[in-house]
């Protein structure tokens, strides 16, 4: 059996791929936030809920899982040494699906290895700020006077209580679902004046290439938050990669 973890657009796509090839899979994710959209199939088991290494290495050995495909976010880093530890620790195989990055060394492109430093960037500089990633980083922000700053989240409650409850007035805050186009993106940055686009390097499927765009076009400068640095064994990017090794090490 192949443990897919995943919560990820990539994670799924996999995991579809995988069954496609008669292959048995465990879907592991955080939450069942999109589970609902794995296809029903006798060979698929959906695991949901938190694990540390140890919870992920009996997992494994109770499931005789060979091969372990971390499918997470780019930026999920505890979950992915958990998931390298575990691997070790339970003796299966252990591969990385990367999503490509899109930081480039350009003019108007800037990467930095943490928030603060980013942050400590923007408070030298003067200019609207869009922060597009995510809420639950906002904290990082505080000391970014609140009237140059807009915030794009998820428009639950929770997060936007959270935004209130840091200070962002109604005007400075954009509730709504992505991923968002290249139009949307450009609208935005005129309506508020931005004149810096805060963003993750998420790869493509975040929508990190429509806002690059809209920013390229409007004179805006990306600020990069560069991926964590992990050491993964093996590294694929693409699903199609990935089944071609799992077919030469059968």
């Amino acid at each position: 059996m192949i443990l897919v973890l995943g919560g990820t657009y990539d994670s799924r796509k996999l995991t579809e791929a995988l069954l496609g090839q008669g292959c048995a899979v465990l879907y592991s994710s955080v939450t069942a936030y999109n589970t609902g959209s794995l296809p029903e199939n006798p060979r698929l088991e959906i695991h949901t809920g938190p694990l540390e290494a140890d919870g992920l290495a009996d997992l494994m050995a109770k499931k005789q899982i060979g091969l372990c495909v971390d499918a997470t976010h780019p930026y999920a880093k505890e979950v992915s040494l958990n998931a390298i530890a575990a691997s070790k620790k339970a003796g299966a195989a252990y591969v990385r699906l990367e999503r490509p990055r899109m930081m480039d060394d350009g003019q108007q492109t800037l990467g930095f290895p943490d928030y603060e430093s980013a942050v400590a960037y923007l408070l030298k500089e003067e200019g609207n700020i869009l922060l597009t990633t995510g809420s639950r980083q906002l904290e990082f922000y505080d000391p970014l006077p609140r009237e140059r700053v807009i915030v794009r989240v998820l428009p639950t409650s929770k997060v936007l209580e959270k935004c209130e409850r840091l200070g962002y007035k109604p005007q400075n805050i954009i509730a709504m679902q992505g991923p968002f186009s290249y139009a949307m993106n450009v609208e935005t940055i005129r309506q508020f004046g931005i004149r810096f686009l805060v963003t993750k390097d998420s790869g493509d499927v975040g929508g990190v290439s429509e806002k690059l765009r809209a920013a390229a076009d409007m004179g805006v400068r990306v600020i990069f938050i560069e991926r964590p640095g992990i050491e993964y064994p093996v590294v694929f990017n693409t699903a199609e990669e990935i089944l071609g090794w799992i077919a030469e090490n059968k």
